[in-house]
């Protein structure tokens, strides 16, 4: 399977510690075992300016007293990130069922394949899953912009035959200041992320 995330029956989610600190915990067969963590995570989100699907200039820190949820994925991958769009897409239905879409959560998916995914192609992407560009950026640029944002955030991208890729598919939940609370692993539950804003609004 391309992506190295995407194991059956195995769901990453965040858990609230009596602490009060999020971490992310894997999930497999009931046993809750400790999932090396994002070296990210606790730290403030770091910056970067790419294009979104309409051609804007957008960069992270425009999203400051906002809850973000940030993650990777590419318009070609056959697997694992049409799930994972699909979950945020769910969320993105209850958000604005709630009236918190873009006014207090917004998403950014960025590219793992930028020489592809161009505005147009991200475009017809989002179409798919009715992402509402208000708050949904899929985000592409140039190759190496879009290498240091994997770097930065520790996503490993390994080419495969046919156009594939293999890469981690981490979902970061960012806070209204800044700081990476956490990340849900490829597929996540809708529930599990709403539960999580619902706390945080």
């Amino acid at each position: 399977m391309p992506h190295r995330a995407a194991r059956p029956a195995i769901i990453v989610h965040l858990l609230w510690l009596t602490a009060g600190v999020m971490t992310a915990l894997l999930v497999a067969g009931g046993i809750a075992v400790a999932e090396p963590p994002f070296p990210v995570i606790h730290k403030p989100a770091p910056d970067f300016v790419l294009t979104d699907q309409d051609g804007r200039q957008i960069r992270l820190t425009q999203f400051r007293g906002k809850l973000v949820l940030l993650t990777f994925f590419y318009a070609n991958c056959t697997d694992v990130c049409p799930l994972t769009t699909a979950a945020l897409a769910r969320v993105q239905r209850e958000l604005i069922r709630r009236g918190w879409w873009a006014t207090d959560v917004v998403f950014a998916s960025v590219t793992t394949d930028p020489l592809r995914d161009t505005p147009a192609a991200l475009r017809a992407y989002a179409k798919r899953y009715q992402a509402d560009r208000r708050g949904w950026h899929f985000l592409t640029g140039d190759p190496q912009a879009v290498a240091a944002v994997h770097r930065r955030y520790s996503i490993d991208v390994r080419p495969l035959a046919g156009g594939l890729q293999d890469h981690a598919v981490p979902t970061f939940l960012i806070d209204r200041t800044g700081v990476v609370l956490g990340a849900y692993g490829a597929n996540p539950d809708p529930a599990d992320i709403i539960q999580d804003l619902t706390r945080l609004h």
